[in-house]
């Protein structure tokens, strides 16, 4: 694969220390993010994930000894190497920016606008729409994404679509996936055809 790294300053970005922006190819449009963690001993990580992904996690975790001198001292790659890549931070990071990159480059995979506050049956129609267009595009954690992309809090996001499911405008499904899914019901789908 070619990447070509990119400069977040011309979108207006400024990552994180030791974090990159990558497109697929020359001229390409942001896709991967990497970030580079000192693991010790002369050897580092580096944690990858694709702004496109049906996930918000890493997509690989390497670990690499700088020099041959690095590896010899550690006898190659250790435990406590692997232990030492900090996940917990790189998550928090990929899913801030991947979130932010995808509603910059690809809004329409977004969240629709919501009113300031959500309060009528068609506010939680639309609240309903939205996850469960989420859910039918693969989003493993779709209540994360509409909390970053409306600026509430996850528990607020969350109790929105609580509402929703409670008002009878969304159906929480099983799936032989063992996902789960969601359905609109014909109330919200009925409140949503007044926007047509």
């Amino acid at each position: 694969m070619n990447r070509e790294e990119l400069d977040p300053s011309v979108y207006g970005w400024k990552l994180p220390e030791g974090w990159r922006l990558y497109a697929y190819e020359r001229g390409g449009e942001p896709a991967i993010l990497v970030g580079r963690f000192d693991v010790g001993e002369g050897c580092y990580a580096l944690v990858e994930a694709h702004v496109h992904a049906p996930f918000n996690g890493p997509t690989r975790v390497t670990v690499i000894a700088e020099t041959t001198e690095a590896a010899n001292q550690s006898d190659g790659v250790t435990v406590e190497m692997m232990r030492g890549v900090p996940l917990g931070e790189a998550r928090r990071v990929i899913t801030e920016w991947v979130h932010r990159i995808r509603a910059e480059v690809s809004p329409e995979d977004s969240p629709a606008p919501l009113p300031a506050r959500v309060e009528s049956p068609r506010d939680y129609a639309m609240v309903a729409r939205e996850y469960v267009r989420l859910m039918d595009a693969g989003e493993r954690r779709p209540i994360e994404v509409m909390a970053q992309a409306w600026g509430v809090s996850r528990n607020t996001a969350s109790a929105r679509v609580r509402r929703a499911r409670n008002r009878g405008l969304l159906m929480q499904m099983g799936s032989t996936t063992g996902r789960l899914s969601a359905k609109l019901t014909e109330a919200a789908e009925e409140l949503l055809r007044e926007d047509e």
